[in-house]
């Protein structure tokens, strides 16, 4: 028996068979864990990073879509803009040219107003003229004698022809009235009193003015034909002789 002090604390012993195999056996199993840990660690994580990778490249595939989109939009915004450059300048040579017709159409009936004084003083007593016209009393209140004398300056042996209209302007009730010679003169029958002379042509007659009527005027116009197209017209006063 072993030497045992009196007093002391004792320990039971515990006796423990001998199996170094168990030992080895654990060991083997924490490796084979360890190891399927590892394993399924990188199985798993090597699958998210496949799905990562694909979803980067179609990131990069949508990114890539955006920029060529984008470069298109720029694209046809500059074709926008040089469209607008260019309508702005067409607009304004447009513009330009307008105001050149402008300029040309006012240079031109400057010119036509020139050519037309010049012709019309030319020929001012050349051809038709209206020479005078004379009016009297008659022996009946209203009743008026009208001689209306046309010539024809620088004539030949040739005839004019033509037509003459003679109004007579006034007012009646305070409204302006014009009165056609026809209208108020039996001795002519037509609006237009037609011309045909060599020399001269007397348009004479007797008118009578509506009740009521104030002459103010005597408006003439005449037209020839042959030998020369000639328009010429003229306002006489309202002035009885011996009034």
């Amino acid at each position: 028996m072993p030497n045992v002090v009196k007093g002391s604390k004792q320990e039971k012993m515990v006796v423990v068979p001998h199996r170094p195999w168990r030992r080895l056996a654990a060991g083997m199993l924490v490796c084979l864990l360890f190891a399927g840990g590892i394993v399924g660690g990188y199985w798993y994580g090597g699958e998210d990073a496949a799905d990562a990778r694909n979803e980067v490249t179609q990131l990069r595939e949508l990114v890539s879509e955006f920029v060529i989109e984008n470069g298109n939009l720029r694209q046809q915004l500059a074709d926008m803009d040089r469209t607008v450059v260019m309508d702005r300048q067409v607009n304004a040579e447009i513009q330009d040219t307008i105001a050149e017709l402008r300029d040309y159409i006012s240079q031109l009936e400057q010119d036509n107003a020139f050519y037309r004084q010049a012709m019309t003083s030319e020929f001012e007593n050349v051809g038709l003229v209206i020479g005078q016209i004379e009016l009297r009393n008659s022996d009946e209140p209203s009743h008026y004698q009208y001689k209306l004398v046309m010539r024809q300056e620088d004539s030949t042996s040739q005839y004019l022809t033509g037509h003459v209209n003679v109004n007579l302007v006034g007012e009646q009730e305070g409204r302006r009235i014009v009165l056609a010679l026809r209208d108020i003169s039996d001795d002519q029958e037509m609006l237009d009193i037609k011309l045909r002379f060599r020399y001269f042509q007397n348009i004479e007659g007797e008118l009578v003015l509506p009740q009521g009527f104030n002459p103010r005027q005597i408006e003439i116009k005449a037209f020839a034909t042959a030998p020369m197209a000639k328009s010429v017209s003229k306002t006489f006063d309202w002035v009885v002789e011996g009034e």
